[in-house]
């Protein structure tokens, strides 16, 4: 069963329902009730995270890559590794997810469908949430198998910022522990997620502005073809009473 729902997310979004519902009704069909009902509440897929999907099937070292990445960032950080090494797996990371963006921009492009910095936005989320999350959701972004689009809790599961739980030095009744390499890794990491947070709050307002102006742009054009409608519609109403004064006059010639 886990093949055919793997197959059925490889379908493009526009015939998803199509492939759903005959894949249900087959399965009903063979009296596998249970197994239909699963298809059945599956929901289309937006347009990234379709693309997600498509990068396990046509990029699955790449999606390997992010997972070991991330899982190395992980690791680090709950052993309060050196900054080096820490760095390394956070740039490793970084660069895993960067390749995969880029390519499942061109997936979009190639299926026709829209590409644009929100879409890119979702698809690098999803793919940073799902390779950072549990074991359930890591396995379906191997398998191309992302039901939703996905926010990380926060820049530490990508960055490599934040404190690990229990890693703090152990204070004793005589000195106080002294700054270790590793919280000027975390301080480093997290002024690192900080830019991070700066740079997309600021590709988020320019976008935000760019939907603005197309937004007064389409609002113009729609008052435009309203008045024109208007103006159709009174045109043809002159002309529909002109027909009825003309077959009013000829009735009257031949009476």
């Amino acid at each position: 069963m886990t093949d055919r729902l793997r197959e059925l997310f490889a379908v493009p979004p526009a015939e998803f329902v199509a492939a759903r519902d005959a894949l249900a009704k087959e399965l009903r069909a063979s009296r596998r009730e249970d197994e239909a009902k699963e298809v059945e509440i599956q929901r289309r897929p937006t347009a990234p995270v379709w693309a997600v999907n498509q990068l396990a099937r046509r990029a699955p070292a790449d999606v390997e890559e992010l997972l070991d990445s991330s899982e190395r960032v992980e690791k680090a950080q709950l052993r309060g590794a050196a900054g080096d090494e820490l760095r390394a797996a956070m740039t490793a990371q970084r660069a895993a997810l960067a390749k995969l963006e880029r390519g499942a921009e061109q997936i979009l492009r190639g299926a026709g469908l829209q590409s644009s910095p929100a879409a890119l936005r979702t698809v690098q989320s999803t793919l940073q949430a799902a390779a950072t999350g549990p074991k359930e959701i890591r396995d379906r972004l191997r398998n191309g198998m992302v039901q939703e689009a996905l926010e990380p809790a926060g820049f530490e599961a990508l960055l490599g910022a934040g404190v690990a739980p229990g890693r703090q030095g152990h204070k004793t009744s005589h000195s106080t522990s002294p700054p270790t390499s590793t919280s000027a890794s975390t301080r480093r990491a997290e002024a690192a997620a900080a830019r991070e947070a700066k740079t997309r709050a600021q590709e988020q307002a320019r976008e935000e502005r760019e939907r603005a102006r197309e937004a007064a742009r389409l609002e113009g054009r729609l008052r435009k073809l309203e008045a024109r409608a208007e103006a159709a519609e009174r045109a043809a109403k002159k002309a529909r009473d002109a027909v009825e004064s003309a077959r009013a006059d000829l009735k009257q010639l031949r009476s």
